[in-house]
């Protein structure tokens, strides 16, 4: 058995195109050297607009905003420079983590490589760790299992989160996520099964000794048995095993409340390592939107949706909005 299969098996596939030229300040994804590359390229081969400008890679999220790659890169672009790239490209805004600017209290969960067994999980995980492996057998999917199986729990996760995105709920759209994901030599989808029915899966990227967890999804069906729990102990504690990574890296604290997700997190082992997150928004937006009476008016509609992710989500960019400038010392 090779090392690590399920965070290092996909094959890479000559012939897809990793450069393209475009404008001097907003330009496509940089040779495969360049910080954040392996991420960007997979990105873009999805679909995604991804940019170079303010000495960094930067690409499209769901709101036409641009996020910074790689995550753990600190951010100090100067203010009309970032203000360039949000028009030339016309996105709505960035966000980025940076030392040198205020902005909203956020973080990565991250676990440096380490030993790493059973023991390491939180006692009350480690029941569930344990009924996981009895009933799943964690492996890599192949492309066939993810687009027949994948969109599947794709739509059940996000019912119970409350959310859709278009790119894992359509058919189409989820065929073009799936479809790059196999080319690309350092994304992996390991997913947990009983026989052949997949239970959850997630896609990972691996670059510059760091392992990032990207999407997790999971079949509500199956929750009683743990499913997440075991691939999150399995995926990561063979990367804590490879002498070949130092990090992993389970994203970002989201821009809306995640009590529960937090937990997870932190009780295998991760930590929260804190960064300020800095919004900047396009010169007309912000205009428009960021003013005391626009945050008051989303205030209310929180008020009369509490559930609503989207309105809660609205409301914290607004505020970094308010928030973010750049400081003459580290935050």
């Amino acid at each position: 058995m090779q090392p690590n299969p399920l965070v290092n098996v996909n094959l890479h596939v000559p012939g897809v195109a990793e450069t393209r030229s475009n404008a001097p300040v907003v330009q496509d994804i940089a040779g495969v050297h360049f910080p954040g590359s392996v991420l960007a390229r997979f990105l873009e081969l999805r679909g995604r607009r991804v940019v170079k400008a303010c000495g960094a890679l930067w690409y499209d999220v769901p709101g036409r905003f641009l996020m910074s790659l790689p995550y753990q890169a600190l951010q100090n672009p100067d203010p009309a420079e970032i203000q360039c790239m949000i028009r030339q490209s016309g996105a709505y805004g960035a966000r980025f983590p940076s030392a040198h600017w205020t902005g909203l209290e956020s973080g990565l969960y991250i676990l440096k490589r380490r030993a790493y067994d059973i023991d390491s999980v939180h006692v009350k995980q480690r029941p569930r760790v344990r009924r996981g492996l009895e009933h799943f057998h964690v492996r890599p999917a192949t492309k066939a299992q993810l687009l027949k199986q994948g969109r599947e729990l794709n739509l059940s996760t996000m019912r119970r989160q409350g959310r859709y995105a278009p790119e894992f709920g359509s058919r189409r759209r989820w065929q073009t996520f799936v479809e790059p994901a196999f080319p690309c030599a350092d994304i992996s989808c390991p997913a947990a099964f009983v026989g052949s029915r997949m239970a959850a899966y997630m896609v990972t990227c691996r670059e510059h000794r760091w392992l990032h967890i990207l999407h997790q999804m999971s079949s509500q069906e199956d929750l009683a048995d743990f499913p997440n729990h075991v691939l999150t102990y399995l995926v990561t504690k063979e990367a804590l095993e490879d002498e070949s990574l130092d990090v992993v890296c389970y994203g970002y604290l989201p821009l809306f409340a995640a009590d529960g997700l937090h937990e997870y997190k932190l009780r295998f082992g991760y930590e929260l390592v804190p960064h300020r997150s800095a919004i900047q928004l396009h010169p007309t937006i912000d205009g428009a939107l960021n003013t005391g009476l626009a945050r008051a008016l989303v205030r209310v509609a929180r008020f009369l949706g509490p559930g609503n992710q989207r309105i809660e989500t609205i409301q914290t960019v607004l505020q970094g909005a308010h928030r973010s400038k750049p400081t003459a010392e580290p935050c």
